[in-house]
């Protein structure tokens, strides 16, 4: 199982309260922000998550809090070791700014492999196509809409 935490709190700081609404607002959106956990989560839980955050300064594992006010929890029925492998093999990389610009704002869909963006990350461990065409809000659409495998936990 893979459960996939979707962001929609606000950030503890002025800056990231700005952060966040300027990407629900380009995005059009509810979330800001993805994770990809490796396993079943719950809110409640602290969870081992493995994203990209311009906050961390790229791609990283952290522990979070999945708080229910902050986050909204989906679970995928798939097998987690090649989608986690894929996140994990990235850590260390930079956090893709100018991608979001390029891909999300502008919509060119410009990629540079070597940094990544939080739902860009995510769609590629799920070997979505395009993956710097999905935004936070567009990721879980896809993987909400009509999906057999996928219980809405949140």
């Amino acid at each position: 199982m893979i459960t996939l935490a979707f962001y929609k709190g606000r950030g503890k700081t002025r800056w990231q309260r700005l952060q966040d609404a300027a990407i629900r607002l380009t995005t059009r959106g509810r979330y800001s922000h993805v994770e990809l956990i490796a396993g079943t989560a719950l809110h409640g839980d602290i969870a081992q998550c493995l994203s990209s955050s311009g906050r961390d300064g790229g791609v990283r594992a952290k522990r979070i809090l999945l708080k229910p006010e902050s986050w909204d929890l989906v679970e995928l029925r798939i097998d987690p070791a090649k989608p986690a492998q894929f996140v994990r093999a990235r850590i260390g990389a930079q956090y893709d700014y100018k991608g979001i610009l390029l891909s999300q704002v502008l919509a060119l869909g410009r990629h540079d492999e070597s940094r990544w963006f939080c739902s860009e990350i995510c769609a590629a461990a799920l070997d979505l196509p395009n993956p710097q065409r999905v935004s936070p809000q567009f990721l879980f659409d896809v993987v909400t809409w009509g999906y057999q495998g996928i219980e809405n936990a949140g």
